[in-house]
């Protein structure tokens, strides 16, 4: 099986599983069962975050071994060392589950103080935080470093072959991550031709639309999930069941925006090809496809349901015919799974991108 297909299968149950007990949960009115449905004191309250973070972690496990074990020794060529593995994975759901307990905990103060109005503002405000302090997230989960700078940003040490950089941190304020493992892999000329399509993407405004497609999406989902649970938040039980009624609303974005970011792309690669040879970014293409092992026969249906990356054939194809869109919000699908991490990122490392790969649920993987 290639694996492309095979993480595609693991991160479809992975996600099946927690939108299903999402949904069972909410049915069942779970939440007012098992956590405190009244205020409480601070340890109690805190406490009971971090154990229902702790509890999701123990649930994802046998997913985390699937993807970023099991299916890297049976399918890939170059899987990750078993040990450097675990002390990855061990930094991040460490980090993540401190992350979401305390931000759960001042989400539940504000929303008893202020009411949802500030409740909405303080999510919104975390995304942006989260996308100031992405380089710096991932540099510490992964415990990688930077090698030689480039023009907005740098060369970075990395593990995982899947790892294909991208550009972080606030509008203006910018920099491109490039795996060093490629100096290895790739040409000097595609390697330039990726680094400057990556900076296309910033001063083209692609990649803005694709940050502001992504908040506003969140927050009409935080916003949606609150509704749904009554319109605000008294109590742990209360925040946990907001918490379930986004993880369902969130896989609606799972569906919706991969065909945005497929148009980004397209959008991306049109703009690059108006000033550079069309033919040199389809080999470079091609070639970073063959390096991280993706799935090269998945088919059109496939792809327009769970690929957000058009498949590199596709993309000369559109390149080709001169038939891409202009415009479009680039990397959008992507952009919006780690912003989740606002709110407890309930599929954020279940998708088939990332599932158990925690280099990559920082930094997931982009065109």
């Amino acid at each position: 099986m290639q694996p492309g297909k095979a993480r595609l299968l693991i991160g479809i149950a992975c996600v099946g599983t927690l939108v299903t007990l999402a949904s069972t949960a909410l049915y069942t009115d779970a939440a007012q069962s098992f956590f405190p449905a009244s205020p409480s004191t601070v340890a109690n309250e805190l406490g009971s975050f971090f154990l229902f973070f702790v509890a999701i972690a123990g649930l994802l496990i046998t997913f985390d071994l699937l993807g970023g074990i099991v299916i890297p020794a049976a399918c890939e060529s170059r899987p990750p060392n078993s040990s450097a593995w675990l002390r990855s994975w061990s930094r991040s759901v460490a980090f993540q589950t401190l992350l979401y307990s305390v931000s759960f905990f001042f989400y539940l103060q504000i929303g008893r103080e202020f009411g949802t109005p500030w409740l909405i503002a303080a999510f919104a405000t975390l995304q942006v935080i989260l996308l100031a302090g992405q380089e710096l997230i991932w540099r510490f989960t992964s415990s990688n470093r930077s090698g030689k700078e480039i023009g907005m940003g740098a060369f970075v040490q990395h593990v995982d072959q899947r790892f294909v950089g991208g550009v972080a941190g606030l509008p203006g304020f910018e920099r491109i991550l490039i795996p060093a493992g490629w100096k290895g892999n790739l040409r000097d000329s595609d390697i330039e031709l990726l680094v400057t399509r990556r900076r296309v993407a910033v001063t083209t405004g692609l990649r803005l639309r694709g940050i502001i497609c992504a908040m506003v999406w969140n927050v009409s989902t935080f916003a949606a999930a609150i509704i749904a649970c009554g319109g605000g938040v008294q109590s742990v039980a209360d925040l946990i069941s907001a918490f379930l009624w986004f993880s369902v609303f969130s896989f609606a974005g799972l569906l919706v925006l991969p065909m945005f970011n497929r148009r980004g792309v397209f959008a991306l690669d049109h703009q690059l090809a108006t000033n550079h040879n069309p033919g040199e970014l389809q080999k470079a293409i091609f070639d970073l496809d063959g390096i991280t092992e993706q799935d090269p026969n998945r088919s059109a249906t496939a792809e327009s349901i769970f690929q957000p990356i058009p498949c590199p054939e596709r993309r000369s194809q559109a390149l080709s015919s001169g038939e891409a869109p202009t415009v479009g919000p680039w990397n959008v699908a992507r952009t919006a799974l780690f912003l989740s991490w606002a709110f407890g990122g309930p599929l954020a490392r279940a998708v088939h991108c990332n599932v158990g790969r925690p280099e990559l649920w920082a930094m997931l993987p982009t065109d």
